[in-house]
């Protein structure tokens, strides 16, 4: 990735394949945390990407009814 996502971009974790929000770096790594909520893992900042238009809208749709069953807006 050329530049930091900003705090909340969705991105994909090309090593692992893995989409994610990003929630900052620490120590030079990225930290993402998974849409389903989750521990973030961390990933080189090489290997992460803007998440396509496709996955972010599936990414999304997923959070949104995750949290939907779990009784939040």
């Amino acid at each position: 990735m050329k530049s930091e996502p900003e705090v909340g971009d969705l991105v994909r974790d090309t090593a692992t394949g893995r989409v994610g929000f990003y929630v900052g770096a620490v120590a030079g790594r990225f930290l993402i945390r998974p849409v389903h909520g989750g521990p973030e893992w961390e990933a080189e900042p090489a290997d992460v990407q803007p998440a396509t238009p496709m996955r972010e809208l599936r990414a999304r749709a997923a959070e949104i009814n995750a949290r939907s069953r779990r009784g939040l807006s």
